[in-house]
């Protein structure tokens, strides 16, 4: 393991977390940040995408003030496995219906924020050894903090990306 894990993680959260906002940026100076996406996708637009990131970026804050205090979290959430996702991903989606994207996005900032910090105060070993905290349960920190982070901010890009009604991104 070399030293400068947490140091690339914590980077790459960050370079992908400034290329969701550019795209977020770019539909809204282009008056399409409410437009509704094209066909039959679970997220309908992008405040259901993002909505979608800051729920797991919750669901991860609580896995780890739970896990860190000796308790063990229900992970992914409670009354969900991880082969229920689809299920859990709308119930997560319909919770933030009523919720102006505006406030999702200052949400999405300080939830970011909050977890690049949680990333920095872990060494390398505390991030990439699964047998560091019992609570994982065999899973790296480091990998939740990727998961929640970079290779969700991307996997954010390519929806909206893919969702908009035409070929014309912004």
């Amino acid at each position: 393991m070399t030293s400068d894990r947490r140091d690339e993680l914590v980077r790459r959260n960050d370079e992908e977390y400034a290329q969701l906002k550019a795209l977020v940026a770019a539909m809204r100076d282009g008056g399409r940040i409410d437009e509704v996406f094209a066909g039959e996708t679970r997220d309908r637009n992008v405040r259901d995408v993002l909505a979608h990131l800051l729920a797991w970026h919750l669901l991860l804050e609580g896995w780890y003030e739970e896990g860190m205090i000796g308790g063990s979290p229900a992970i992914p959430a409670d009354g969900y496995t991880w082969k229920q996702l689809d299920a859990l991903n709308v119930v997560l989606r319909d919770r933030w219906q009523d919720a102006v994207i505006d406030d999702v996005e200052r949400r999405l900032d300080l939830s970011h924020a909050g977890l690049q910090r949680l990333l920095a105060a872990h060494s390398d070993e505390e991030l990439f050894d699964a047998d560091v905290y019992p609570w994982t349960r065999g899973l790296r920190l480091g990998e939740f903090g990727l998961e929640c982070g970079g290779n969700h901010y991307a996997w954010a890009r390519t929806t909206i990306t893919a969702g908009l009604p035409d070929t014309q991104h912004p």
